[in-house]
């Protein structure tokens, strides 16, 4: 049987939500303001491509949050990103509640309700973790081979619970 699991909503702060929505208004707006004096800011091509690459931008910052999912299947866990989908075997699998948080992105991708790739972790369990998570806080640690994955679901105690009924162990 196939449970999806939802990913906890995003709690990004007004001012990164709003940084992050700058760059593809930036493009539009610019290609379209005249410079001092000048009748066009540049040739009506180029301010169609960047007006394109502004919405394209805008499209895909509204897109990559919605691809972040969390499915419970007969085998094992479906994680779906914006670039792929995985599924990682119960056996493999290892679960931990926690109350640290990702701290700085060492690398990957960080966009309101979107985190994924190498991050640094507040909590005394782990340095570094990798996420694949819509907030930077309240979520669970699932080890696969040892490596941590920092992924943050609605409801972190009924996933962990979910995890342990299907044989995975929960860590202290």
């Amino acid at each position: 049987m196939t449970s999806r699991i939802s990913a906890a909503p995003s709690t990004s702060p007004i001012w990164f939500r709003a940084l992050v929505w700058l760059a593809p208004l930036a493009l539009i707006v610019t290609a379209w303001i005249p410079e001092d004096g000048a009748g066009r800011p540049l040739p009506l091509g180029g301010s169609v491509f960047l007006t394109l690459l502004g919405v394209g931008l805008a499209a895909l910052f509204a897109q990559v949050p919605r691809r972040l999912s969390y499915t419970l299947t007969d085998t094992g866990l479906r994680v779906g990103r914006f670039s792929s989908t995985f599924e990682w075997p119960y056996r493999d699998l290892r679960v931990r509640r926690t109350g640290g948080a990702l701290g700085l992105k060492v690398g990957g991708v960080g966009l309101p309700g979107y985190h994924t790739g190498n991050y640094t972790f507040t909590g005394p369990e782990y340095r570094n973790v990798q996420a694949i998570a819509s907030n930077t806080h309240g979520g669970v640690i699932v080890e696969r081979s040892g490596t941590p994955y920092y992924l943050t679901p609605a409801d972190p105690d009924a996933f962990a619970r979910a995890l342990a009924a299907r044989g995975v162990p929960v860590l202290d």
